[in-house]
């Protein structure tokens, strides 16, 4: 006799394992929450929750350069009053928070042996398939090597800090190349990346409307 309660069982768990949405303060739409940045609102100062747990009103946003350039409107919107923050603010907060966000994870990977440090022990893990490199942006020609081209490839590269950035934040001289073997961490690593690429390209356009003339 079948179970007539094995439907139900079925629906529940697809219904739990949905993907979160939330809604995009610049843009207006709905997306998965993974999607997007979270920020919070505390005492009047907006900030962004990288590492999911700032206490605060949360809105969320797309980590893209149109979404950045609205989503002041939207969080007035939102919180129903002035955020006290024009884009070009936003996108700058936006870049820091990835910067902390990321020198932690790199912490993180190097604490738990996850991370390859420098030319000889990184491009053995990239060959071993290790889901990342990180690449100073000062490298020279370690970049150039086939192991690297083909992370840059795969997707599996991101260009970050300049070598003696890396080499300070990991107790090094200088460091020209990692490889994060953690995929979780990796992963992370490479949002953030993209994030605060599109942050830098919303920081030069809000530089070039403020230096624009107004029409006469």
């Amino acid at each position: 006799m079948e179970d007539p309660g094995v439907e139900t069982v079925m629906h529940q768990r697809s219904k739990s394992a949905k993907t979160p949405e939330r809604t995009c303060v610049g843009c207006g739409l709905r997306d998965a929450a993974s999607a997007m940045v979270r920020l919070v609102v505390a005492e009047d100062e907006v900030a962004f929750d990288l590492a999911g747990g700032a206490f605060g009103r949360g809105a969320h946003l797309h980590p893209r350069p149109e979404c950045i350039e609205k989503a002041p409107r939207g969080l007035a919107k939102t919180f129903k009053r002035d955020p006290k923050v024009d884009a070009r603010e936003l996108a700058a907060r936006l870049s820091a928070a990835c910067d902390r966000r990321m020198s932690g994870l790199m912490m993180a990977a190097r604490r738990t042996n996850a991370l390859a440090v420098g030319a000889d022990a990184s491009l053995e893990a990239i060959r071993r398939g290790a889901p990342l490199a990180v690449v100073a942006v000062d490298a020279g020609k370690i970049a150039q090597t086939l192991e690297v081209q083909g992370a840059v490839a795969e997707g599996r590269a991101i260009a970050w800090k300049a070598k003696n950035e890396l080499g300070a934040l990991l107790g090094e001289e200088a460091v020209a190349i990692c490889a994060v073997r953690h995929a979780g961490i990796a992963n992370e690593l490479k949002v953030l990346r993209a994030a605060a690429d599109a942050a830098a390209v919303a920081t030069r356009e809000g530089a070039e409307c403020s230096r624009r003339p107004e029409a006469p």
